[in-house]
C-alpha cells in the first residue's frame, strides 16, 4: 500500500465530508452532489497524474472477479433500473458520464495507485477499508437525499461490497481495468437511484 497516498485520503474524507454537506444544502441535492464529485475527481486525478504508472489496461483476464462484479451490479438493477427509466435524457446523460468518470478514477486510485504491488487479498484489506470510510463523506451531502438509509447503504455497503470483486480483478487481470468496468455499472444503477429520489 502507498502509505503517502492512503494518509492523504484519510485526511481528505473530513473536508470533503464538510463540501458534501455544505454543497448539498447550499444548492438542489443533485448539483452539490456533483459539485462535490467533480471536486473529488479532480483530488483523484492530480493524485492520480503526480503518481504515474497507474494503468486499467488488463494484463490478461480476471474472468471470475468480472463474473462478481457483474453479479453486484446485477444486486443493484432493481432499484437502479426502474430508476433510469424515469430520468430525463439530460440527467440519463449526466449520470452515464459520472458513473464512467467515476468508475474509471476510483479504481485507477483505489486499487491501481494506492496498490502498486498487490500479491494477495490481504494487502488490500487496510486500503478496502479506507475506501469504505471515505465514502462517509459523500454520505455527508446523501443525506439531502431521500430516503437517507438508502443513500447510506448504497454508499456504506455497497463500497464494501464492490471492494471485493474489484480487489479479485486486480489480483487476476494485473491491473485495475476490469474493476473499473464494474464499478461504472454499479455507478450507473446507484447513481439513477439517488437522481430519481432527488427532492423538488
Amino acid at each position: 500500500m502507498d502509505r503517502r497516498l492512503a494518509c492523504a485520503a484519510l485526511v481528505l474524507t473530513g473536508p470533503l465530508a464538510l463540501l458534501f454537506r455544505a454543497l448539498t444544502q447550499w444548492l438542489p441535492p443533485v448539483p452539490g452532489f456533483g459539485l462535490g464529485l467533480a471536486v473529488y475527481w479532480l483530488l483523484l486525478a492530480v493524485a492520480l497524474w503526480r503518481h504515474r504508472g497507474w494503468s486499467l489496461r488488463p494484463a490478461r483476464p480476471g474472468l471470475p472477479a468480472i463474473h462478481g462484479l457483474v453479479l453486484l451490479a446485477g444486486l443493484a438493477a432493481p432499484s437502479g433500473l426502474p430508476a433510469l427509466v424515469r430520468l430525463s435524457p439530460h440527467v440519463l446523460a449526466a449520470v452515464l458520464l459520472a458513473a464512467a468518470l467515476n468508475g474509471a478514477l476510483e479504481e485507477a486510485f483505489w486499487r491501481g495507485a494506492l496498490l502498486p504491488r498487490l500479491r494477495s487479498w490481504r494487502d488490500s484489506l487496510a486500503p478496502g477499508l479506507i475506501f469504505v470510510l471515505w465514502h462517509l463523506a459523500p454520505l455527508a451531502g446523501a443525506v439531502a437525499f431521500r430516503p437517507a438509509g438508502m443513500a447510506a447503504l448504497q454508499l456504506l455497503g455497497g463500497a464494501a461490497l464492490l471492494a471485493v470483486p474489484a480487489t479479485l480483478a486486480r489480483l487476476r487481470g494485473g491491473t485495475a481495468g476490469a474493476g473499473a468496468i464494474g464499478h461504472a455499472l454499479v455507478n450507473v444503477l446507484t447513481f439513477a437511484t439517488v437522481a430519481a429520489h432527488a427532492p423538488g
